[in-house]
């Protein structure tokens, strides 16, 4: 999130508790109150302590006006965890409609710095913001808007684009235009007509109604122009211009090129100068670093003589406005060969949906559909690709049917539904899928049923009612499933796998993605990992690193934090290397280039497809698998 974004949000939360409200002791806030003066002056240090201190004595309402205070403080000093616990503090009930929007706005950040756009959601839910102040209404879209991009939900996505649009000074309209034709551009045709808000000439309408002309008769120019007539004089005044919006180059931008392009990028094979665009602040800073570094490694390394032109791209989380395109075009006035980046996906969709991309566009992030455009190409670490991998690595052990556990948060939903699709597409069966609460210690309640043990006991069960004596059991698991897909994170994966054993599941596979590792040697804590197979880039495993001479000259830059960002060096890294490689590889999509994140190849739409190095647990340290070795299916 931007300072100005959080200079706002203080803004309008610190005007909205100033005013004493009914029943509020005159003393509970005065203008010579040393609280309120220090967060006036900006020390917000002093003001948090000074507001928690006073609710500590304060009853209601003003202990929860007091806690509210508090945590519009931490949250301009970015301790998160502070927020979190002045807010628990907090009794809704007793503060005014204002204040509880306040409150939900600042639990909605929360939510959205957790990655959990839907909770997000859920707490903006409650409030009609038709009657709303300007200020908190414009906020509270904002929010939307970021959550709706990361539940990739289009269509509200554009509604709250299209309600923000008043409400902006005239330099952010044109951005947020943009954005919400590119969430227009992504609904389908039929999706546009059945869903278009209003009629005629409502400006929502309009929208709709062009966004559907575009994609449904774009490439028929006779019916087209007939049509779009019929919409201007339908929409007479609407802000939307349909030479920008209708232009042949953005429409079929923002819909797909056809199988019969070519996806072959203009020649690079002469690169005298590369841009590469990354944000300097943000929530992407810290991977952004490492990126670069990973970048400069590998220049470095590969001696060429290609000047490296690093461009700040500031993308706002909560609206998505980007400066991409600005930026894209000062690559174009520095004559640049090709584009490293973006590295938020806000900004790769602006980019998919520009009128042209003049030079090669190597984005650092995937967007969720399959539309190919010409000159972009897509390369990240997603973790959908890792399910999509484990999906293929199981099929390559002639696996038939899985078993899914996942944690119950929207995370794990996208991971298991990447393979889902992956593993029906590949033939395979889904048993059942399990999630499990994260906050949670003790799994039994969600292992057993996964395992089949229930069923298991009530056959034991009718057993011993008909035959009336006690019988020697011991419950087994189901026996139809080939293989375990874990989804977690460290921690997790090592209360889950020693249950799973503990609840037999035996010598049945466990799969997981990378994520249950940290990138490092720990044998006293991945002991209880033994036996579970993951994929991960070959820079985790030293063997094949210290070949590497940009690992080697990494790892002896930065040691004390190479193992935390080891996988985004190697991004930066691969990111390098791949340029000289795009046009062999964008035109054979057998080809293939070994590189610090795996084995990498670019499919017909312009992705990078990466195959990692698979490995197993064994005495708490994970050890590459040979390529031919089949894992075991327990009887």
């Amino acid at each position: 999130m931007t300072q100005r974004f959080y200079l706002s949000l203080f803004i309008i939360i610190a005007l909205s508790l100033s005013a004493c409200q009914p029943g509020m002791s005159p003393n509970a806030i005065r203008p010579d109150n040393t609280a309120l003066l220090a967060e006036q002056s900006g020390d917000f240090l002093s003001a948090s302590q000074q507001y928690t201190d006073l609710a500590k004595t304060a009853g209601e309402p003003q202990k929860s006006q007091f806690n509210l205070r508090a945590a519009i403080a931490f949250w301009r000093l970015n301790q998160i965890e502070q927020v979190r616990n002045s807010l628990v503090n907090v009794d809704p009930k007793v503060l005014n409609e204002t204040q509880q929007l306040n409150v939900a706005l600042l639990q909605a950040n929360l939510a959205l710095t957790d990655s959990q756009p839907q909770q997000a959601l859920a707490a903006l839910a409650p409030f009609d913001l038709t009657y709303t102040a300007q200020a908190q209404k414009q906020q509270a879209l904002k929010l939307k808007i970021q959550a709706y991009a990361m539940t990739e939900n289009w269509l509200e996505k554009a509604n709250s684009h299209i309600l923000l649009a008043p409400l902006l000074a005239d330099e952010e309209k044109a951005q947020n235009q943009q954005l919400l034709w590119s969430a227009l551009m992504s609904l389908t045709p039929e999706a546009l007509d059945l869903f278009n808000p209003s009629i005629p000439p409502a400006i929502d309408s309009g929208w709709f109604a062009l966004a559907y002309l575009v994609k449904t008769y774009g490439d028929k120019p006779e019916v087209f122009t007939a049509a779009l007539e019929d919409w201007k004089r339908n929409y007479p005044n609407h802000p939307a211009d349909p030479q920008l919006y209708t232009d042949p180059e953005l429409y079929m931008g923002g819909i797909g090129l056809g199988s019969s392009d070519q996806l072959i990028p203009t020649d690079i094979t002469d690169v005298s100068d590369i841009a590469i665009l990354l944000p300097e602040t943000g929530p992407y800073k810290a991977a952004a670093e490492a990126i670069k570094r990973g970048i400069l490694a590998a220049h470095f390394n590969s001696k060429s003589t290609a000047r490296l032109h690093f461009l700040a791209v500031d993308t706002d989380k909560q609206t998505g406005l980007s400066n991409v395109l600005q930026e894209y075009q000062h690559a174009i006035d520095l004559h640049a060969s090709l584009v490293i980046g973006p590295l938020d996906k806000e900004s790769v969709q602006i980019l998919a949906n520009a009128p042209n991309l003049p030079i090669p566009v190597l984005a650092l992030n995937r967007l969720a559909n399959d539309a190919t455009r010409q000159n972009l190409f897509q390369f990240g670490l997603a973790p959908e690709d890792e399910a999509v991998a484990v999906a293929d690595y199981a099929k390559k052990q002639n696996y038939q049917r899985a078993i899914i556990l996942a944690p119950s948060n929207e995370w794990g939903a996208r991971i298991a539904d990447a393979f889902k699709t992956e593993w029906q597409q590949n033939g395979g069966t889904i048993l059942r899928q399990a999630n499990y609460n994260p906050i949670q210690n003790d799994y039994a309640t969600t292992l057993k049923p996964l395992l089949g043990l229930e069923a298991s006991e009530q056959r034991y069960d009718a057993v011993r009612q008909r035959v009336g004596n006690s019988l020697e059991f011991e419950p087994r698991r189901r026996q139809d499933v080939d293989f375990i897909f874990l989804i977690a994170k460290p921690l997790k994966a090592r209360q889950l796998v020693p249950q799973l054993k503990f609840h037999r599941s035996g010598q049945l596979p466990i799969i997981a993605t990378s994520h249950v590792y940290e990138g490092y040697d720990n044998r006293q804590q991945n002991v209880d990992l033994n036996k579970l197979v993951i994929g991960d880039i070959p820079w985790v495993f030293n063997d094949l690193a210290q070949t590497d001479p940009t690992y080697v000259a990494l790892y002896n830059e930065s040691p004390d934090h190479f193992a935390e960002f080891v996988r985004l060096y190697a991004l930066g890294a691969d990111a390098y290397n791949l340029v000289p490689q795009l046009n062999n590889l964008s035109q054979s999509p057998e080809s293939s280039f070994s590189g610090a994140t795996g084995e990498l190849s670019i499919n017909t739409t312009g992705q990078v497809i990466r195959i990692p190095k698979w490995a197993k647990f064994n005495n708490g340290l994970l050890e590459l698998l040979p390529v031919s070795e089949p894992l075991a299916i327990a009887p």
